[in-house]
This record gives C-alpha cells, sequence and structure tokens, in this order.
C-alpha cells in the first residue's frame, strides 16, 4: 500500500519564531519530516534530540522553531490536517453529482487517505491523548463539522437529503462517527488484526452516513 510522503506538504501550520538567513522554511519542513519519522520509528514516540540528530541541527535549534516537545508534535498533527484537508475536504471529488454521489466518493478519498497514512494509526489512536494533539483535532473537527453543516444544507436546499434534521448536528455526528470508525479500524492494524479491505471499510462507513442523513439515492449511480 502506497504511503503519502510527510515530504509533500510546505505549509507552515506553526508559525516559527522569526530567524534570521535563509533557509528557514526548508529547516523547519525537515525539522517535521524527521519528527514523523522518530514517530514511526518510535511506535508514537520521539525524543527532541533523535529530532534535532535525524534532522542534522541543534536541538536548541529545534526548540526555537517549536517552543517545545508539545509544539513540534502540534504542529506534526497540524502538518497531518493540512494533507487531509488538501486531500479529502477541499476537491469537489465528482463535479455535477448528486450530494450522495459527490460524499460517497469523498468517503472513499477519506478512507485511502488513512489507509495509506502511516502517521494516522497513532494520531487517531495512541496520541490522540496527548494534550497537544486534543487541542488540534478539536479545532479541525469543528472546522470540518462547520464545512459539513454547509454541505449538508445545501444537499437538503436541493432535494437530495430530507429537509429536516439540523445540518450541523447531522455533520457532527458524521464526523465524529467517521473518526472513530476509522480510528477502530487502523487500531486493528496496529494490533495485528486483519484489516477490512478499502472498499469494505468504505462501505460500511457509508452505510452509517447514508443512514445517519437519510439519504434515500443511489450513491452507486
Amino acid at each position: 500500500m502506497a504511503q503519502v510522503s510527510l515530504k509533500t506538504n510546505t505549509s507552515n501550520a506553526v508559525t516559527p519564531q522569526a530567524i534570521p538567513g535563509p533557509g528557514r522554511a526548508d529547516t523547519r519542513r525537515r525539522l517535521l519530516v524527521a519528527a514523523g519519522e522518530e514517530l514511526l520509528a518510535g511506535r508514537g514516540q520521539f525524543e527532541m534530540a533523535d529530532v534535532a540528530r535525524r534532522a542534522g541541527v541543534s536541538v536548541g535549534l529545534s526548540y526555537h522553531y517549536f517552543g517545545s516537545k508539545a509544539g513540534l508534535l502540534a504542529a506534526i498533527v497540524e502538518d497531518f490536517y493540512d494533507r487531509y484537508d488538501a486531500a479529502v475536504i477541499a476537491p469537489n471529488p465528482l463535479p455535477g453529482a448528486d450530494w450522495g454521489r459527490r460524499e460517497r466518493r469523498r468517503l472513499e478519498a477519506m478512507v485511502q487517505f488513512h489507509l495509506s497514512e502511516p502517521l494516522a494509526p497513532f494520531i487517531l489512536g495512541s496520541l490522540s491523548r496527548e494534550p497537544a494533539v486534543a487541542a488540534v483535532e478539536a479545532a479541525r473537527l469543528q472546522k470540518h463539522i462547520q464545512l459539513g453543516a454547509h454541505n449538508i444544507a445545501l444537499g437538503q436546499k436541493r432535494g437530495e437529503l430530507p429537509p429536516h434534521p439540523d445540518p450541523e448536528l447531522l455533520a457532527a455526528m458524521v464526523m465524529g462517527g467517521l473518526r472513530q470508525g476509522i480510528g477502530q479500524a487502523l487500531a486493528k492494524r496496529q494490533g495485528q488484526l486483519p484489516l477490512l479491505p478499502a472498499p469494505d471499510l468504505t462501505g460500511r462507513l457509508w452505510d452509517f452516513v447514508a443512514a445517519a442523513v437519510r439519504y434515500q439515492g443511489d450513491a452507486d449511480g
């Protein structure tokens, strides 16, 4: 299964302190990549000294960019969700399609992203209990709920979804349920248990989504 490279996103989710001279963005990116690699090597654990060594910089410079180990961890998670938003949330996966077919395709992209992303089992699993990670996740989840509520409201307005349920409540149920469902699937993989193939996992998650919003169309049409 192809892995999503930690080196593909050049966003600066956490603004470093002002550091003179060229190469600041490159150094920050190198530290983020090194931290991700250390998390993988340490099965969800890392030390600042090991990150700095892997990145080829001083430990002091690592703290200068991120302030603390918690700050670096928060930046890793911000970077994860930046790439998730760019791959799953921002694009229209099926222009011109109705709500169900479009969102079924988006769900396929969501599942594929998480199954292909090496850091996903840790961010949705053991690291989610870290305060720095929980704070980032809470902010992103709220953003996704607001976008989802707008999405559902448009589907209701166009007659593609029943008009009565509250869009924000539905979006909160759907986004929270998907996060927990995918997290549970990834936990099985971490425990060396068989992982559902992506199409089967997508199908089960879609059954939940369709029931939650009471979608009656043919998402496979």
